[in-house]
């Protein structure tokens, strides 16, 4: 992908439509929700990206950093050019889609008891699946239809060698996500992310990590597709039921992205995403940082649940202290030791991750 002249940021209000949301009025006493726009970029370069946007740990908006993409183009030319594109890659390899009633109203979540969920998963043919989308798109009110985080390497293999993303490592495999009007509840990732509009008109609204107290988050261990989702809806909340979600409200960004415009969502930043059109197309990149193969640090969070969590509150406490110096301490907890003393507290390579890993295993073992 040819890389764009360096420019600067511009921060400009975002529209969308507050009065309503997956096709039903707002309630008028409900309060509303009046998201800052998210900071915008134009003509970013990679060095740029790297150096000056991504360490600021905020969510920024590469307008039109992909709109030289084939895949957009195509786009841009017709939702049919499109669909074509796409399907000449596929290889006929299965994929899972979720279909939802429409009384869903497009947002997949829950059921009404967090005992499952209010809709369901099916497989299909890739090109089987896009023909079902398109019979739907004359429908007044059609079943939600989503394709989700389907790995592009091995369902449409050649598309990411056609589209190129310069901003992470060539190693990075992109994912591609499809659907009609749909809106995925407020969410966090482990990884950063870049997400990619193809086709069609996305909606980001998104909360910094610390608001996680006030967003009511359901279930970590059962979730609709992989993460924990906060049980508010951002635009019609129920103060009534999830009071405390008044304090994240001032907090909230928005960022709306048309074909050709990337969203940087920096790791474990919360965000809603609404698709906005009949047929939405997306792709992005999640990418770590630090050693390989070290493990999540919600693994360690669950671990906590077990080990920490039920202990005495003054325990707890202690142990606070403990977690805060040797993990979130900007100062060194081993410069007392030199560097062959120090073992576990040594800088992280791939031989002390394995070390911790087997030290893990076995302390696991003997409970």
């Amino acid at each position: 992908m040819r890389a764009a002249p360096p420019g600067n940021k511009v921060t400009k209000t975002v529209r969308y439509r507050a009065g309503y949301l997956n096709n039903g009025p707002v309630m008028m006493h409900a309060p509303k929700l009046e998201p800052s726009p998210v900071t915008e970029w134009h003509n970013v370069t990679p060095k740029q990206f790297i150096t000056e946007i991504a360490p600021r740990f905020e969510p920024a908006i590469l307008r039109g950093y992909t709109q030289d993409w084939p895949a957009v183009t195509h786009a841009l030319k017709s939702q049919q050019a499109l669909r074509e594109y796409l399907v000449g890659f596929s290889r006929g390899e299965p994929i899972e889609l979720f279909l939802g009633a429409p009384e869903i109203g497009g947002r997949f979540s829950y059921d009404e008891h967090l005992q499952g969920f209010n809709f369901v998963r099916r497989k299909d043919h890739f090109e089987t699946a896009l023909q079902r989308l398109q019979r739907m798109e004359d429908d007044a009110n059609p079943p939600a239809f989503y394709i989700g985080a389907t790995a592009i390497p091995h369902t449409l293999p050649g598309l990411e060698r056609d589209n190129t993303m310069n901003l992470v490592d060539e190693r990075v495999p992109p994912n591609i996500w499809i659907g009609n009007r749909t809106t995925i509840p407020t969410h966090y990732d482990v990884s950063d992310n870049l997400a990619c509009v193809v086709a069609g008109r996305r909606r980001f609204t998104l909360f910094p990590p610390e608001q996680v107290r006030n967003l009511y988050v359901g279930p970590i261990d059962f979730t609709p597709a992989g993460q924990p989702i906060s049980l508010v809806d951002p635009y019609q909340p129920d103060l009534e039921r999830f009071p405390k979600f008044a304090e994240a409200m001032p907090t909230a960004r928005v960022a709306e992205l048309e074909p050709g415009d990337v969203l940087y969502i920096p790791s474990l930043w919360w965000h809603q995403v609404e698709s906005l059109a009949r047929f939405n197309v997306l792709i992005n990149y999640w990418w770590e940082t630090g050693v390989p193969n070290t493990g999540s640090p919600f693994e360690a969070l669950v671990h906590g649940l077990l080990t920490v969590r039920q202990l005495p509150l003054e325990k707890r406490r202690a142990w606070q202290t403990f977690f805060d110096h040797y993990l979130f301490s900007e100062t060194d907890p081993a410069e007392h030791l030199s560097p062959e003393q120090r073992r576990a507290l040594g800088e992280m390579t791939p031989e002390l991750a394995d070390y911790l890993k087997g030290f893990l295993r076995n302390a696991l073992d003997r409970r």
